[in-house]
């Protein structure tokens, strides 16, 4: 058995697509694990963001607030899943009612936020574990990257495998927490409510008080975060696809909204002051559970859950990425399903990119978080917008309300991204604003750059008879460089001569004793074609071959352009590469990239000769 069919698994047919869809229990587990696990940290985020005076007063109204949010996107995304069942999610309601600009910047905020999704839930899983056991504090990073490395594993293995193994904790992360918050409601809290004085209230004055408690609200909401990956992934379950996955976004929408406002009210009712040695849930959890086996669990789960929340992203990035390479805006590799029948590029695409951010940001959480829930909020209020427009172009039954439902979502989605850019533009959001500009620009290359491939290669712009050779006799002119005689260079120019009479060797004079060994093996070998001599007082060997090539070209133009044939030669062993000049591969890249003069394509023609293995 191959070592890669034993960590990735044995390669499936494509008539196996099918039986790799998911049931709605499993695909719960896939899509939903982002969103379940931000009631983690969300809470967190939003008493950190308001401090000890504020949270007395906002918290919970800052979390009834988002729980209204969450219900308009789950309606408006309740629609889309209808309208577009063949999967883009956000991009592809964008693009189409929006048009191209609106669908690639939101294509663009996605990317950013299912990689910060990645780094964000890697970081506050290793957090949840350092808060159990304080010795693994110093190594977050390791940790991270380590649960990466086998999460990208399972997902290169194929969607329905990940999803059997890591539906388990996912459901009993639900169930743990459930039990919390239960029991929770009846535990008493063991220090008295905090109390603000008229002194403290007078020391903030409005100003203040407004921009930390909107700081608070944009902070909680990356709670909704992982929403739209239903909506990106609505191919990846059973038939009926667009059925299944609402009952499965519905069912999503109830499980967050309850253990968000559970943990929030509990964090309200117990007077939590966040700290950086323990989490929010961690301290819960030890007033609920005391410091027992049930906590243990608690905090073993909850690492587990944010771990899992990686998967959301591994699910719709890589089906994003697969719409995008589909309409020519990144390479078409991404478009390709791989051994497993998962998009193994895109998975393997985001581990890099997720990498990369934990290492650059030590697999800090609250880092991390200032950067996030900015690209999702761009993707909700795009989507929102074009749904109030295909609805009110589509006029089916019940429209206006639909429409009302969407428009509205669209304007709360836009305050919320328009607070979240206000208080988190100094924190870090202006980088994923920038980022999102660098990314549109390169989706618009890209598509710009396969346009033009297109239309260059397309059959229909006409010339065709310049394709097709008109005379029997053709003999082409034939340009073989040459640097010594061996096995290789032989096989090189007797391919040469079974194209043309025509053909004419070229040694570039870079070593004069190399020069002159060649020419008296040449007399002795009795070759029929002539042998070029060019001096290269400068050591350049790609120029005077070039140089030497347009006069070739410029004689009997009837013919075209010099064909080029070359000899290279294959090393036994593949790092032996490094070993050698690669005359051959210098000279194909001079060719292939230097601006053309004509339309005329240059014929080079490339004889390997392959070496022995070593034994």
């Amino acid at each position: 058995m191959k070592i890669s069919n034993f960590i990735f698994g044995d390669p499936l047919k494509t008539e196996s697509l099918a039986s790799e869809r998911l049931t709605k229990i499993k695909a719960l587990a896939v899509f939903a694990s982002d969103v379940l696990s931000s009631v983690s940290y969300a809470t967190e985020a939003i008493l950190i963001s308001l401090g000890i005076v504020l949270s007395v007063t906002y918290t919970i109204p800052i979390a009834l607030t988002i729980l209204v949010l969450l219900f308009l996107i789950i309606c408006s995304y309740w629609q889309t899943l209808k309208a577009y069942p063949k999967g883009g999610g956000a991009f592809a309601v964008a693009k189409n009612n929006l048009g191209e600009f609106f669908g690639l910047i939101t294509a663009a905020a996605l990317f950013i936020d299912y990689t910060l999704t990645v780094a964000v839930s890697l970081s506050a899983g290793a957090s949840a574990i350092a808060s159990a056991f304080p010795n693994l504090s110093n190594h977050i990073v390791a940790i991270c990257l380590i649960i990466l490395m086998f999460i990208s594993i399972m997902n290169l293995r194929g969607t329905k495998e990940s999803a059997g193994i890591l539906a388990i904790p996912a459901y009993c992360f639900i169930g743990i927490i459930f039990l919390l918050i239960v029991f929770g409601l009846f535990t008493e809290p063991g220090i008295p409510k905090f109390v603000i004085s008229e002194e403290q209230q007078m020391m903030m004055s409005q100003a203040t008080i407004t921009f930390l408690v909107l700081k608070a609200f944009s902070s909680g909401c990356s709670a909704l975060t992982g929403i739209e990956a239903i909506a990106s992934g609505v191919t990846a379950f059973n038939p009926p696809q667009y059925k299944n996955a609402r009952i499965t976004l519905i069912a999503m929408g109830i499980i967050l909204a309850f253990l968000f406002f559970g943990i929030t009210y509990l964090a309200d009712k117990f007077h939590i002051v966040p700290n950086y040695s323990e989490t929010v849930l961690s301290q819960i959890a030890k007033i609920v559970f005391g410091n027992n086996l049930l906590y243990y669990i608690t905090q073993f789960l909850t690492a587990c859950i944010l771990f899992l929340a990686v998967n959301t992203s591994f699910a719709g990035f890589p089906r994003l990425a697969s719409v995008l390479a589909k309409e020519k805006y990144i390479p078409s590799r991404f478009a390709n399903l791989g051994d497993r029948l998962a998009y193994s590029n895109g998975i393997i695409a985001l581990s890099i990119a997720a990498c990369f951010l934990i290492i650059i940001f030590h697999g800090q959480t609250q880092l991390l978080l200032p950067l996030y829930a900015l690209g999702v909020f761009i993707s909700f209020t795009t989507s929102q917008i074009g749904m109030v427009k295909f609805l009110c172009r589509k006029k089916d039954k019940y429209w206006y309300l639909k429409a009302f439902l969407s428009g509205l979502g669209a304007t709360a989605s836009f305050i919320t991204l328009l607070i979240i850019i206000e208080s988190k533009f100094s924190d870090g959001a202006w980088m994923i604003l920038i980022l999102i500009c660098i990314l549109f620009f390169m989706f618009k290359k890209i598509h710009k750059g396969y346009t033009k491939t297109d239309n260059e290669l397309d059959l229909k712009s006409g010339g065709l008879n310049k394709f097709l050779i008109k005379s029997k006799n053709y003999q082409p002119k034939v340009v073989v460089p040459v640097s010594r005689l061996h096995k290789g260079t032989l096989n090189a120019l007797n391919f040469a001569k079974s194209l043309s009479y025509d053909v004419t060797a070229v040694i570039i004079n870079i070593n004069n004793k190399e020069t002159e060994r060649l020419k008296l093996v040449w007399r002795a070998m009795n070759f029929s074609m002539p042998l070029v001599i060019l001096n290269s007082p400068y050591r350049s060997i790609v120029n005077p071959f070039l140089e030497f090539l347009f006069e070739q070209d410029n004689r009997n133009p009837e013919k075209g352009k010099a064909i080029v044939v070359m000899s290279s030669f294959v090393p036994g062993e593949f790092w032996q590469n490094i070993l050698h000049n690669q005359t051959a591969a210098i000279f194909k890249t001079a060719l292939l990239y230097r601006k053309h003069d004509s339309e005329q394509t240059r014929v080079i023609v490339e004889i390997p000769y392959q070496m022995k293995l070593d034994k």
